[in-house]
C-alpha cells in the first residue's frame, strides 16, 4: 500500500519502541514511509536517520512517551533521582503536521 499511497506523509505508529523489527521499518522506509511513532518506553526519544550508532532503519522515530500502566510513585525530580529512572511520570505527546513540514 505505501508505494501507491498519494498521501503527504506515510506515518506508522505502533507499540513497539524505536529500534524494534529494524529491518522490517527499514524495508518501508524505502517503500515511502516518513515517520515513524511508537510507545512502550515511558520516556520521550526522538532518533534521527543519520544516527547509525543505533537507528539502521533510514527515516526519524519518535517514542512518545506518554506511557499507560503503573508508573512509579517517585516525583521526576533531576535533583532527586534515586527512586526515578525517567518512567515516573504520565505524559502527553503533540505533533504537528502539515502539507510541507511535520
Amino acid at each position: 500500500l505505501l508505494p501507491k499511497s498519494q498521501a503527504t506523509w506515510q506515518i506508522a505508529v505502533t507499540h513497539f519502541p524505536c529500534g524494534h523489527e529494524q529491518g522490517f521499518y527499514k524495508t518501508l522506509a524505502n517503500m515511502g514511509l516518513d515517520l515513524l511513532i511508537t510507545g512502550h518506553r515511558h520516556d520521550q526519544e526522538l532518533w534521527f536517520p543519520d544516527d547509525f550508532a543505533k537507528n539502521h532503519m533510514g527515516i526519524t522515530c519518535i517514542v512518545t512517551g506518554g506511557g499507560g500502566g503503573i508508573t512509579s510513585e517517585a516525583t521526576p525530580d533531576p535533583d532527586h533521582t534515586e527512586d526515578w529512572y525517567g518512567e515516573a511520570q504520565y505524559g502527553f505527546y503533540d505533533l504537528t503536521i502539515s502539507k510541507k513540514e511535520i
